[in-house]
């Protein structure tokens, strides 16, 4: 089946009129009346908030500095709500305090409303669906949270768990499927391993958050993309996926501040887990998807797009001409006219399913009573579903916008962003969307439009970059294979293929042409059982041996070989040959060989971490000797399987991701590294002398790894990781003189 990229778009942007010898820096994107609206940092020492705006969040105008108020000079990352008519800008001018601008535009000009708010860098503002306003600022040792009484007045601070454990700043708060997801990042911005985590609440933006396995979900340390961060999240054109803005980190500018460049990438969900499919940097990726129809309106709405007819009863219908699917997202931009210049205006209605006109499914706003109510109309008989109140000082003079998810059992209505209504019990009917009104009325009608997707169906048809990881539940699904909701740890739902033929698709798109390793993350239920995989015209059968897996967890990411893929579209395809296979995620990694060599020399007494190798490197043999001077209480490692390393002085201790080795007086242990998140999972006896030297090999293949003292047979330490690091370089560790290491000898021998 040919696949090939649609419209496409490469990070990073080069946009017109970038703050010179600075860039963009700490980028947010506000979604207003169906257009985007980009606003950066300001450089140290210059006045005014530069924004652009765009359509499709790929081509970008410039339109000029946003505000020019002496408060802006050195901006820090400005970001603009919309809410009843205002636009609320929060920025923290070189860092000092917090001050809160208002504009009638998103292009401004925007006026200072506040005196200094005061709070640490990186506000941002989230609103829930219960119209409660929250601000979020930066903080060491983790984002501090404030609830607001109004959009100036930002009440008392607390700290939430979203830390990585250092500085933290550039918080942003989205909810989706009833989900707070938070990203935050750190640790320093000129450190190459300034990266973006997440963590997901059920219950409250300003809760406990719990801080997924598959963070960070952003970071890059190698030498031409790097230091990425910053992150804002926005719903894309579709009106159904979502996309991460971020910069990277290019450099200091001759006075002293960071030049960075705007990256764009999309977001996928699966439960309570959010990935980024990329990060991508320097190839074409698919742009993001336009809606099936949308138009902004005006004054005249087109004939060619719009069907305007008078109903009896002195009713004024506007129809599209084109019709939705079964399972669309809809949406409605509008005012209604000042009720003094035209008389009583009862309500506005944005209609949905239409059929015929006495057979589809409404949105009414009731100016008299001021709700909002879910409609069904059959056979000319209207049924009110549910009736919610309009938030409180809603001014229907304003701009709002009217959003309807109709998925294939439910539908979900939202109002100005915010979750209103939620019918379970409506599957989804196709039809024309459009407005109804009484005559004389005349609402001021804006973007409309709708796409065939909902609740996240698009996150299986885009294209995925590799190397990276795809979602189980993203996959085209061959035959009738079932899921599994939140059986996983992380709370993400899982495919079971059960019956012949059964499998998955995706459509990716390979970085450069290379051997790529795939490893699938599986049920411990799918041991035994053999998979068929497809790709770039090979196909090989392979069996989840039990051995692959970890003896005490329920799920395992099991390598599956190396395959090679040439750069570009194409399709890969999993199908179940035997057993029962239960799948949460396939991975692929560029591979390298490895060559026999000594790699790295001993650590210089005073540095820390020393990595030599490649980040391609999967299964090899490490050798050499350790000895023990004198007794300490110090310990020495070797670095295993390591990528992403970074060395800042104002970043987290051990900024890596891998594994650690550390020898002590009389045991070994192995530590699994992530950014300084470590955690000892395996230890062995091993007793050293003053001055005794050992001799030590250790053995990676796949999840495991076996460590060995001298000539024995037996390791004394052995241990899977159900999610392995499975590739990367190697290193030693430690700055103590009690020990010394010889140079690491590597080679491509595993068991």
């Amino acid at each position: 089946m040919e696949i090939a990229l649609r419209q496409t778009y490469q990070n990073p942007f080069v946009l017109d009129q970038e703050w010179e010898d600075y860039g963009i820096g700490d980028p947010y994107i506000l979604r207003f009346d169906g257009k985007y609206y980009l606003y950066c940092s300001t450089k140290d020492r210059r006045v005014g908030v530069k924004a652009w705006s765009s359509d499709d969040l790929v081509n970008w105008r410039y339109e000029g500095l946003v505000t020019e108020e002496a408060v802006s000079e050195g901006a820090y990352a400005p970001e603009v709500v919309y809410w009843n008519g205002s636009f609320y800008m929060y920025t923290s001018p070189a860092g000092k305090g917090h001050y809160v601008l208002q504009s009638d535009k998103p292009t401004g000009p925007f006026l200072k409303k506040t005196d200094n708010l005061g709070f640490t860098i990186d506000g941002s503002v989230f609103i829930d669906d219960d119209e409660k306003w929250y601000f979020t600022h930066a903080k060491f040792g983790g984002i501090m949270a404030s609830p607001m009484s109004d959009p100036y007045t930002i009440e008392t601070d607390k700290q939430l768990n979203a830390s990585l454990g250092h500085w933290t700043e550039g918080s942003m708060i989205i909810k989706r499927n009833g989900r707070y997801f938070i990203t935050y990042t750190g640790n320093h911005v000129f450190s190459k391993g300034y990266r973006v985590n997440y963590g997901v609440n059920h219950d409250s933006p300003i809760g406990i958050y719990t801080i997924p396995e598959n963070n960070p979900i952003l970071i890059s340390t190698a030498d031409d993309f790097n230091g990425l961060g910053h992150s804002a999240t926005v719903m894309g054109p579709d009106l159904d996926s979502y996309y991460i803005v971020y910069h990277n980190l290019i450099g200091r500018s001759a006075e002293g501040p960071p030049v960075r460049k705007l990256n764009l990438d999309r977001l996928v969900f699966n439960g309570d887990k959010m990935s980024v499919l990329g990060p991508t940097h320097g190839t074409p990726q698919e742009a993001p998807m336009m809606p099936v129809f949308w138009d902004a309106l005006g004054a005249a709405p087109s004939g060619d797009k719009w069907e305007r007819t008078s109903q009896t009863g002195g009713v004024e219908t506007l129809l599209a001409r084109t019709g939705t699917g079964s399972r669309y997202t809809a949406e409605y931009n509008f005012k209604l006219n000042d009720v003094q210049s035209v008389g009583s205006i009862s309500s506005l209605d944005a209609i949905f399913a239409y059929g015929n006109s006495a057979n589809y499914r409404t949105v009414r706003v009731n100016e008299a009573t001021m709700e909002l109510s879910l409609i069904d109309r059959v056979n000319g008989v209207e049924t009110i579903v549910a009736t919610k109140p309009l938030p409180k000082g809603t001014d229907l003079t304003k701009l709002h916008t009217i959003r309807i998810e109709s998925g294939s059992s439910d539908i979900m209505l939202y109002w100005d962003g915010l979750l209103k209504i939620e019918q379970p019990a409506m599957a989804g009917r196709a039809g024309r969307i459009g407005y109804a009104w009484r005559q004389g009325a005349n609402p001021d009608l804006h973007y409309t439009a709708f796409a065939n997707e909902a609740n996240g169906s698009s996150d299986m048809k885009v294209m995925k970059p590799l190397p990276g990881a795809l979602e189980a539940v993203h996959g085209v699904r061959d035959g009738n294979p079932g899921i599994r909701s939140g059986i996983t740890p992380d709370g993400s739902d899982a495919v079971f293929l059960s019956s012949k033929d059964e499998g998955l698709s995706f459509p990716i798109n390979v970085r450069e042409d290379g051997s790529y390793l795939l490893s699938v993350n599986a049920a411990k239920t799918s041991a035994g059982s053999t998979l068929v995989i497809e790709s770039n015209g090979t196909t090989k059968e392979i069996k989840l041996d039990a051995s692959l897996f970890a003896g005490d967890t329920e799920w395992t990411k099991v390598p599956l070989g190396e395959f090679e893929m040439k750069k570009g579209p194409q399709w890969l395809s999993l199908r179940r040959a035997k057993g029962e296979i239960t799948l949460r995620y396939v991975e692929a990694s560029l591979t390298v060989p490895v060559k026999a060599e000594s790699v790295i020399k001993p650590t210089a007494v005073g540095i820390v971490n020393r990595f030599g190798g490649d980040a391609g490197w999967t299964d090899y043999t490490v050798s050499f000797d350790v000895t023990q001077k004198e007794a300490t209480a110090d310990e020495a490692g070797v670095l295993l399987r390591t990528t992403n390393e970074s060395e800042f002085k104002d970043q987290v201790k051990d900024a890596f991701m891998g594994y650690t080795l550390a020898f002590h007086n009389d045991r070994v242990i192995l530590r699994r590294v992530s950014y300084g998140n470590s955690a000892d999972t395996a230890s062995g006896y091993l007793a050293f002398k003053p001055g005794q030297t050992r001799r030590i090999t250790v053995k990676l293949k796949g999840a495991s790894i076996a460590v060995f003292s001298g000539d024995n047979n037996e390791p004394i330490l052995k241990w899977t990781d159900p999610n392995a690091f499975l590739h990367g370089r190697v290193g030693l560790r430690g700055a103590s003189t009690a020990w010394t290491i010889s140079a690491l000898t590597v080679t491509d021998k595993s068991y």
